[in-house]
């Protein structure tokens, strides 16, 4: 019964993944094979029923199991009747299995053992964390007094204007956290008919294991498939990212999801910019508004983003500038629309002393606190380059990536890439800056949370420099 109830749970997120896939991408050969479409529309779904249902909380609507369990099948009953010329559903998902069914055989019969090994791998991947899912509680201070806690709140009360959200003696600190992550999980949690720390993680690993598919997808455009599976398992194998706790995939904490959505934002984004097609940059506006309303640190991913299309844009003279930026303005105006509801709410709250520092997000605070530069960096080296249990080789291969193959900064989904990871990581140092707080305290518990923010574009940053090198080798 358990089993069937989790299943329903994640039914829900596709069928409100099918609605907007359905809305943003036509069913032809050019948005992507079963499993890539699957990912999105897992991917899709879990963000957008989220979203929907804390506008509906922002309404106050009480988010009991009728309100969600019904809004998915009114986006089943929307799916059908915009597919309606296009294909008979019936025929159209016995043509969807059709192609699973021939993309495994394909996979016994065409991969090489080499490939099937890397395949392999990443399975194992995965399945390593789902072990961690049902074997692990929530290890974590943070995740447990925070994330959990405001789950376990919205499960049995259903609504985020209750005494425990607005007394800030009953919640733990900094409140003004997004509530997308919670509301996420009480699908699961009125699903199973009861609190669960630890199956409310469940789409955490779904999460994972989609943004792998998406992102070996995305390399094959470049690569061969045994590079695409390279690289994909050099992301999947981050070893701060697959730790149970402090962060890690299943830890509870927002800031593993932080870091692949980021990457998916960066993914449709370089899509759109080389395709120029808007439903690319729709979807990555969908990706950033989740981003953005997992955890505030989304603004910094988007304005890291934003900033690297405008550099791009002056350098690389688009032919056709004056569309791109007003394809750019709509996808601010989507992500505008979506957070201004987040942001009244969130300033709607009382917060603790010292618990909130955007109003030290100003100029005389930077300028006075600029020599904590020297620390910051510091701290920086010994994250990046000295904690081998937390990055392995990460930043030492993207450090000798970005030498080996310097012409490529010169490509323009490179530069845009490159620039969004450099200015994110700059968003990060003047928030180290203003902070109210202790930075070897803060540092010690936090530094390496954040970033791995940045470890999954990492990832795609390395891979774009090699598509010269791997397409033609030096021997050839």
């Amino acid at each position: 019964m358990v089993l069937i109830r989790i299943l329903y749970s994640q039914v829900l997120f596709l069928l409100t993944g099918s609605f907007l896939e359905a809305l943003i991408f036509p069913m032809d050969n050019t948005s992507g094979n079963f499993w890539q479409r699957l990912s999105r529309v897992y991917l899709l779904g879990w963000g957008g029923l989220s979203v929907l249902l804390f506008l509906l909380g922002f309404f106050r609507v009480i988010l009991n199991a009728q309100v969600i369990f019904l809004l998915p099948l009114f986006f089943c009953l929307g799916t059908l009747f915009l597919k309606r010329k296009k294909l008979k559903q019936i025929a159209k998902l016995a043509e969807l299995f059709r192609r699973a069914n021939i993309w495994s055989r394909n996979l016994i019969k065409q991969w090489s053992f080499l490939e099937k090994i890397l395949f392999l791998a990443i399975l194992l991947v995965i399945l390593l964390q789902f072990q961690y899912l049902i074997r692990l509680p929530l290890l974590g201070f943070d995740s447990r007094a925070h994330w959990a806690f405001k789950t376990k709140i919205l499960h049995y009360e259903g609504t985020f204007y209750s005494e425990s959200f607005y007394e800030s003696e009953r919640i733990h600190p900094q409140v003004r956290h997004p509530l997308l992550l919670p509301i996420s999980q009480i699908v699961i949690t009125k699903s199973l008919g009861r609190y669960d720390d630890r199956l409310m993680r469940l789409p955490f690993v779904l999460i994972f294991a989609s943004i792998l598919c998406l992102f070996y997808n995305e390399l094959k455009r470049y690569y061969k498939r045994l590079f695409a599976l390279g690289f994909t398992l050099l992301m999947a194998t981050i070893p701060k990212l697959n730790t149970p706790g402090d962060g890690g995939l299943t830890s509870g904490y927002a800031d593993a999801l932080v870091a692949l959505f980021f990457l998916c934002m960066l993914i449709y984004f370089v899509q759109w910019l080389q395709k120029g097609e808007m439903k690319y940059i729709i979807t990555s506006a969908l990706f950033s508004i989740f981003t953005i309303l997992i955890k505030d640190d989304g603004i910094g991913c988007l304005g890291s983003i934003s900033l690297s299309f405008l550099v791009c844009l002056f350098l690389f003279r688009f032919r056709n500038w004056k569309r791109k930026i007003g394809a750019f303005l709509i996808f601010l105006f989507l992500i505008t629309v979506f957070i201004i509801p987040a942001r009244i709410y969130s300033y709607s709250l009382s917060v603790g002393k010292g618990e909130y520092f955007e109003p030290l997000l100003n100029i005389p605070t930077i300028r006075n606190n600029l020599n904590r530069l020297g620390m910051i960096f510091l701290s920086y080296k010994s994250e990046f380059l000295m904690n081998i249990p937390h990055w392995g080789i990460l930043w030492y291969f993207l450090i000798f990536s970005m030498i080996y193959n310097s012409k490529r900064w010169f490509v323009q989904e490179v530069l845009f890439v490159g620039l969004a990871f450099f200015f994110y990581l700059g968003v990060l140092t003047v928030i180290f800056i203003v902070l109210p707080w202790n930075l070897s305290q803060f540092f010690a518990g936090s530094l390496a949370r954040l970033v791995m923010h940045l470890a999954p574009a990492c990832s795609y940053l390395i891979s774009l420099l090699w598509v010269n090198r791997l397409k033609n080798p030096i021997s050839s």
